[in-house]
């Protein structure tokens, strides 16, 4: 009988995990926002020299309506004396892995563009529909590529995210796992092959195991990051 209740809990869980994935930078991670979420911060330089900050950071990826959707951020500071113009058109994220396929040039659902005026501080969230057979727990890393216009010059960057190992809480998504005691299974150590390029070179190596714990839930098992698999490209909605 218990038994029973652990195999139906675990099972359970699982599916939780498969609606959810949580995501951060692996490159200039120097601040974080007060939910958690570790922030990618980059000073913005063009031909006529600094203009700006900017924080990139993800929410993560939910299953809303059968799709899952990923989430990005982007916060901006305008040091300059003209204003910052970013084109969601400009954004893509480029490539996504889910499972064994690397997905190319999604785009974001919105379309209209943000004006940051000199000094002033201003916010972009997307949201990225992914394919229909891709749930969020198959997302283990993805780049960000993004442009922003400042008068007559420009900065252009692609930030690189992986899954994250850890738990926040956000309204409307909250975070049904965490750790705790109890029976664990499977932790191992893998190499991220050439067909996850976010997780090649000095990302390294890095283990991953799943747990079920008294009272507690586990973290959310994501796709093994493996060589090879489908490209798709995935064009503007």
């Amino acid at each position: 009988m218990r038994t029973w209740i652990s195999l139906c809990a675990l099972i359970g869980l699982m599916g939780c995990a498969e609606s959810r994935q949580y995501f951060r930078p692996t490159e200039h991670v120097y601040g974080q926002t007060v939910r958690g979420e570790r922030e990618a911060i980059y000073t913005m330089a063009g031909a006529f020299g600094q203009f700006g900050e900017a924080k990139v950071w993800s929410r993560g990826s939910f299953l809303e309506d059968g799709e899952a959707v990923v989430y990005v951020t982007i916060d901006l500071h305008n040091t300059s004396g003209v204003p910052i113009i970013i084109d969601p058109q400009d954004v893509r994220l480029d490539p996504l892995r889910a499972g064994n396929d690397l997905l190319r040039n999604v785009a974001p659902l919105e379309r209209k563009r943000l004006s940051v005026a000199p000094g002033a501080f201003g916010s972009v969230q997307l949201s990225f529909a992914m394919p229909r057979d891709v749930v969020p727990g198959q997302i283990s890393s993805f780049g960000l590529r993004w442009k922003v216009q400042n008068g007559p010059q420009q900065y252009t960057q692609r930030t690189p995210f992986i899954e994250e190992r850890g738990s926040y809480y956000y309204s409307g998504h909250p975070a049904m796992y965490g750790y705790g005691y109890g029976m664990g299974m499977g932790v191992g150590m893998y190499g991220c092959g050439w067909g996850n390029p976010w997780c090649a070179g000095p990302y390294g190596w890095y283990g991953r195991g799943y747990g079920v714990g008294v009272g507690g839930f586990a973290s959310p098992p994501a796709a093994p990051m493996r060589s090879g698999g489908h490209v798709r490209d995935v064009r503007t909605r």
